[in-house]
C-alpha cells in the first residue's frame, strides 16, 4: 500500500492534476453511470494546496441541472470533526478543560437528573465516544415525534431529553459507542463555557473566513446553491430538497454536523488538521489519544475524526456523514500528503468506502 502511495507522492510534480482530475472523472462518471447518486462532487487537496476538482451527473434531476464544484451538500457528520476542533481550541486557550466533569456546564439543564451515568462523564467523552449516552436519532420517541412535529424541529435540549433516562451504551471512558448525542451534548457546553451561541463560535474562530470558505450553518431551509437529496422511497428515490429548499427542519443536527458545504471545504479541513497550517496543533491533539478499536491502538476514533495508523509511523484521518439525503465523506492521508472530500446527493451513496476507492486509484494511476 505505502509502496503505491510514495510512488505517487514523488510523482506528483511530473504527473500534474491533469492525471488525478482524469483519473477522478473516470470513476465518477462510471459510478453515476451505474446509478449510485443522482449527482457526484469530489475535491483533492495535494500537498502544495492547489485544488483538483471532479463533478458528475445532476444536482437537479427535474431541471436536469448539472453538478459543479460549487455545488453545496449537507456535510452530515463530518461536521463532528469541526465541532471537535473548536473544543480543543477553546482547551489549548485555556476556556476549557476537555477532562473536567460535563456537570461543571450542563448540571442546570431540564434533562440532566434524569441523565444515567451523569457525574462520571468528561468533557473529552464527548467528542471520543466513549460517554455512554445513547444516540436520540435511533429512539423511537424521537421518531415518532418527527412525525407529528411538521417543521418547529428540535431544539438540542430536546433531543437530549428523548434519551436521558435510557439504558447507558456503556460504562462512561472505557467503551465506544458512536452518538449524536455526544456532539449535541458537548455544542452545550462550548456554548455555556464561552457565552456564545455555537454558530457564533463558528464564525468567530476564522474557521469559515480562512479554511472552509463557502460552508454555512444549517440553520434553516434555504441554501443556495443547494444540490436536491435523496433517500429511499416506495417508486425509487424521493427528494429531500427541492430548488435549494429542504422540505423538512433539520436544525437539529446542530453541533453533530449540521453544515452546508462542499467537497472542497470538507478537504481543506482535513489538510488542515492533518497538515502544517495553522489548525495542525489542534489536530495533532484530535488524533493522538483514540479510544482504540483494537488492542494494538493502530485504529479508533479520536476526537472528532476516524483514526488509522500504521507501522512506518503515517496515518490516515477520515469522518463520513450521513444525514438528511446527502453523503459525505473526508480523509487526510499523511503519506501522500494529500487531502480527499467526497460528496452526493443521495442516502445510498457509500462515501466513505467510495473515498477509499478514490485515493487508491490516484495512487494507482501514479506508479
Amino acid at each position: 500500500m505505502f509502496i503505491a502511495f510514495a510512488a505517487f507522492a514523488l510523482a506528483i510534480t511530473s504527473a500534474g492534476s491533469a492525471q488525478i482530475e482524469a483519473t477522478l472523472q473516470s470513476r465518477i462518471d462510471a459510478a453515476v453511470e451505474q446509478g449510485a447518486a443522482p449527482g457526484i462532487s469530489v475535491a483533492v487537496i495535494l500537498p502544495d494546496g492547489d485544488v483538483v476538482c471532479a463533478v458528475a451527473g445532476m444536482a437537479d434531476t427535474r431541471t436536469r441541472s448539472p453538478v459543479t464544484c460549487e455545488t453545496r451538500f449537507l456535510s452530515g457528520s463530518v461536521g463532528k470533526s469541526v465541532t471537535a476542533l473548536l473544543a480543543v481550541q477553546l482547551a489549548r486557550n485555556g476556556m476549557l478543560d476537555l477532562d473536567a466533569p460535563v456537570s461543571n456546564w450542563l448540571s442546570d439543564r431540564p434533562w440532566w437528573d434524569r441523565l444515567r451515568n451523569r457525574d462520571a462523564i468528561t468533557l473529552r467523552m464527548l467528542p471520543n465516544h466513549s460517554a455512554g449516552v445513547p444516540d436520540y436519532l435511533e429512539d423511537i420517541d424521537y421518531f415518532l415525534a418527527g412525525l407529528t412535529r411538521g417543521d418547529r424541529g428540535f431544539a438540542p435540549d430536546d433531543t437530549i431529553a428523548f434519551v436521558a433516562n435510557d439504558r447507558p451504551s456503556g460504562e462512561p471512558g472505557a467503551h465506544y459507542a458512536y452518538s449524536d448525542t455526544h456532539y449535541i451534548m458537548a455544542g452545550l457546553v462550548l456554548e455555556v463555557a464561552t457565552g456564545r451561541t455555537y454558530h457564533e463560535l463558528l464564525d468567530e474562530t476564522g474557521l469559515l473566513d480562512e479554511v472552509m470558505t463557502d460552508t454555512t450553518p444549517l440553520a434553516g431551509r434555504q441554501f443556495d446553491r443547494l444540490a436536491d437529496g435523496h433517500v429511499p422511497g416506495l417508486f425509487g428515490r424521493r427528494r429531500t430538497a427541492t430548488g435549494h429548499r429542504l422540505h423538512r427542519n433539520l436544525d437539529h443536527e446542530w453541533a453533530a454536523g449540521g453544515l452546508v458545504t462542499t467537497p472542497a471545504d470538507l478537504a481543506r479541513l482535513f489538510a488542515a488538521l492533518g497538515g502544517s497550517g495553522a489548525e495542525a496543533d489542534a489536530g495533532h491533539i484530535m488524533r493522538r489519544d483514540i479510544n482504540a478499536f483494537n488492542d494494538a491502538g493502530t485504529s479508533g476514533y479520536g476526537l472528532g475524526i476516524f483514526v488509522r495508523r500504521y507501522e512506518t509511523g503515517e496515518y490516515r484521518l477520515s469522518h463520513g456523514g450521513d444525514f438528511g439525503g446527502y453523503r459525505s465523506a473526508a480523509l487526510y492521508d499523511s503519506e501522500t500528503r494529500i487531502a480527499l472530500a467526497v460528496q452526493a446527493n443521495s442516502k445510498g451513496f457509500e462515501a466513505p468506502d467510495f473515498a477509499y476507492e478514490l485515493i487508491e486509484a490516484i495512487a494507482a494511476s501514479a506508479d
